[in-house]
């Protein structure tokens, strides 16, 4: 099973949109994937969850005191093949279960279990340089990391890496991303050229979209320039979990990375 996480210590950045559409990328290409929302906004859950569900939130405070499995807490969403496991609003209360199941050496039982039901775990990370964030990274085969172009893109990055370095002396790999890029600004454009390397996802109306329809781009505009580019950035996602071995092959995946 492979588990990828969506993160950045600043909010603000896109990592709901990258969650929501990798996991819809990472289901068209075969996988039982599950979108594990960690950020108490429960933007993920609402935009993929059936209209006709209720709202229940996920309750960490039950998983902490032992009342609840966190498995009976998954639901499917609107899509065959992904199952979405929503935020708490009480943002603290999910920081203290995932604290606490990680010192009780629970946290690995609990992926375990979960490795039984899926291939793919898209963790849609709150912002902040949290004990918890740090503690579901050390699961994390692989950190998209979305980051809007500015100078200060690449020193973010490196807090990033040095957070999660803390305690451990490596982690896992980091794919930073341009997010939210428009062409039409100096800076930008500074940035990719700095950092020709890094995939981009552009600014554009299907993202703002997404909302409306409650919808991923895939779903409504896959031959869009963003929905073109999400399914790049998944694919080459999906290469690199191959070659981490984490990852069953399909078709989809076997391709060289289209960066």
């Amino acid at each position: 099973m492979a588990v990828v996480a969506v993160y950045n210590s600043k909010g603000g950045v896109g990592k709901s949109t990258f969650a929501i559409n990798l996991a819809w990328e990472s289901v068209q290409q075969g996988h039982r994937t599950l979108l594990w929302e960690l950020d108490e906004q429960g933007d993920s859950s609402w935009l993929l969850s059936p209209d006709d569900r209720m709202n229940c939130a996920t309750n960490a405070k039950q998983f902490v005191l032992g009342s609840r499995n966190i498995l009976q807490q998954i639901h499917p969403s609107k899509f065959p093949g992904l199952s979405l496991l929503d935020g708490d609003p009480n943002i603290r209360a999910t920081e203290n279960f995932l604290v606490l199941f990680a010192r009780q050496q629970q946290l690995s039982k609990l992926f375990v279990e979960l490795e039984q039901n899926y291939d793919v775990i898209i963790l849609d990370c709150a912002p902040g340089f949290s004990e918890a964030n740090r503690k579901v990274m050390l699961f994390a085969h692989l950190v998209v990391v979305p980051v809007i172009p500015s100078p200060l893109a690449v020193r973010g990055l490196g807090k990033i890496r040095k957070f999660m370095t803390l305690h451990r002396g490596h982690h896992a790999p980091i794919l930073p991303v341009f997010s939210m890029v428009d062409r039409r600004r100096k800076m930008h454009n500074l940035s990719l050229n700095e950092n020709q390397d890094w995939p981009v996802i552009d600014m554009a109306s299907e993202v703002e979209q997404m909302t409306h329809r409650k919808l991923p781009i895939g779903a409504f505009a896959p031959n869009s320039r963003s929905g073109l580019s999400f399914g790049r950035l998944w694919r080459g996602i999906g290469r690199k979990l191959l070659e981490l071995r984490v990852l069953r092959s399909t078709s989809g995946c076997d391709k060289k990375p289209e960066y």
